[in-house]
């Protein structure tokens, strides 16, 4: 290759890199100083997210996020516990969003908050625009005409024949944009919708959905509406055929190692025809299986082991990794992630800073008042238990808050702290309320989670009681000399 070509292939390689950079310029001038996160769900089984880009918000209350996408896709920007969503539209380099004061948040929770973005200089073929516009309509079709409420709730057919004329409607008035991501979102809300009107009327149109919507249609992993219909017909994924398959289906998965042996369970079920789309059903039906007392849970994680080592679909590894990821996470043994904290005095430590002993942690809120009282009887076992580590972590709305708590409390001898990343602390322990603990062994592992209380409120059980058990495995007993001098 000679240089002029290879500098024409490296201008021509960097300008397709800069074309699919999306850049999100931000206006929060109410969230000075905190974090803004820009993230996706890359997969609508374990929901799990990743991070695109992360920034400050300046003192004037603006930040810029940065992220090279290759495609249409639905994503969420937040900060703390507000948040909203933003599609990314590969023919749309910049977004500038104006981000208004969360006044609807519930500062005495743990609870997401939505909050809607303001577009500056949207334009109006944006993928966002046609979304918003495709609501709207079908909001005034369902909305617009109570009767037409009453007639999908008695599954009434004048509504579905309305829905047909609606489908015809849509497909007109987008024809013109040549968008896959839009007319498939399109298409499985609709499907949603039909899904909610027919739910109740048996497998006739449980089948006609699945021939519609599933069955012959390729799978749209990245586009929500179609994952939310995928989720809700599978609700019950092992339930869907019937009592007599699912006792197959449960018998295969206790009784035998091969995922073979539960395919053949499956294969007389019309719902699991498409060999792909049985493959990613039984990936959501082992994660959904995992918890259940109809199933051995060890072998819910072998199956999906296979699958992760074995599947002829990529996707589907890394899917059956991430469910395996998501439900061990918790689990006795596993690693405790090693978040970050500082104190009101500023020092920053972590969770592994506290490895070599036991560590009890307990999650705590100014707004819960049980999780306050908790700290008295905290203060008793920091003094009789040495072999453990006493940690409270603070989990108010904010800083502020925090320190003016933590400055009121009259307890010195253990580290009262705040996270650095509270929502992704909140997000991984899946915290919904409040008080919560846990407990950590010296390798820092999980050995309790949730973790006993310090007072008997559940099955008259306390911490004490495994504490107690901890101390006596940690001081084997005294053996006597008969006859000798102790």
């Amino acid at each position: 290759m000679n240089r002029l070509a290879a500098i024409l292939l490296l201008i021509t390689v960097f300008s397709f890199q800069f074309v699919l950079a999306t850049v999100i310029n931000i206006s929060a001038p109410d969230y000075k100083n905190e974090t803004i996160i820009w993230k996706k769900k890359f997969d609508y089984l374990s929901n799990k997210y990743k991070i695109l880009d992360q920034q400050i918000i300046d003192s004037n209350g603006k930040a810029k996020l940065i992220f090279d996408n290759n495609q249409i896709e639905l994503t969420e920007i937040s900060i703390g516990r507000s948040h909203g969503m933003l599609y990314v539209d590969t023919a749309t380099s910049t977004y500038n969003l104006f981000i208004p004061k969360d006044t609807l948040i519930n500062k005495a929770s743990l609870q997401k908050s939505n909050i809607e973005f303001l577009f500056i200089d949207f334009k109006e073929n944006d993928i966002n625009n046609l979304i918003l516009d495709f609501n709207l309509e079908l909001d005034f079709f369902l909305y617009g005409d109570t009767n037409k409420i009453i007639r999908m709730a008695k599954h009434n057919k004048e509504f579905q024949d309305s829905l047909n004329v609606f489908k015809i409607y849509l497909s007109e008035k987008y024809k013109s944009y040549k968008i896959k991501y839009l007319h498939n979102y399109i298409r499985y809300e609709i499907a949603l919708l039909e899904q909610l009107a027919h739910q109740s009327k048996g497998d006739y149109y449980k089948s006609y959905l699945f021939e519609s919507y599933l069955k012959t249609n390729e799978i749209n992993y990245n586009n929500d509406a179609y994952m939310q219909f995928f989720n809700i017909f599978f609700r019950d994924v092992f339930k869907v055929s019937g009592l007599a398959i699912n006792d197959k289906i449960k018998f295969a998965i206790n009784n035998y190692n091969e995922l073979e042996k539960l395919k053949e369970a499956m294969t007389n079920s019309r719902y699991f025809s498409n060999p792909k789309l049985t493959e990613l059903a039984i990936i959501k039906g082992l994660y959904d299986a995992y918890y259940s007392t109809d199933y051995i849970a060890e072998n819910i994680i072998l199956f999906l082991n296979q699958i992760a080592k074995n599947s002829q679909w990529n996707l589907h590894r890394n899917i059956a990794l991430n469910c395996i990821a998501e439900i061990t996470k918790l689990r006795v043994g596993a690693t405790c992630p090693d978040f970050e904290f500082f104190s009101l005095e500023n020092s920053d430590f972590s969770v592994n800073n506290f490895k070599g002993k036991y560590t009890y942690i307990n999650f705590f809120a100014s707004w819960n008042n049980n999780s306050l009282h908790e700290m008295e009887v905290i203060n008793q076992f920091q003094e009789n238990y040495d072999f453990v580590n006493f940690i409270s972590i603070n989990l108010d709305y904010n800083l502020k808050s925090f320190k003016k708590l933590a400055g009121s409390l009259s307890y010195d001898s253990w580290p009262i702290v705040y996270p650095l990343n509270k929502q992704g602390l909140i997000s991984y322990f899946e915290l919904d309320h409040l008080p919560t603990h846990l407990l950590i062994d010296p390798n820092g592992d999980i050995y309790q989670y949730p973790a006993l209380p310090p007072t008997a409120l559940y099955n008259n059980k306390s911490i004490d009681a495994t504490f107690f058990k901890i101390q006596k495995k940690l001081s084997p007993d005294k053996k006597y000399r008969i006859g000798k001098k102790d």
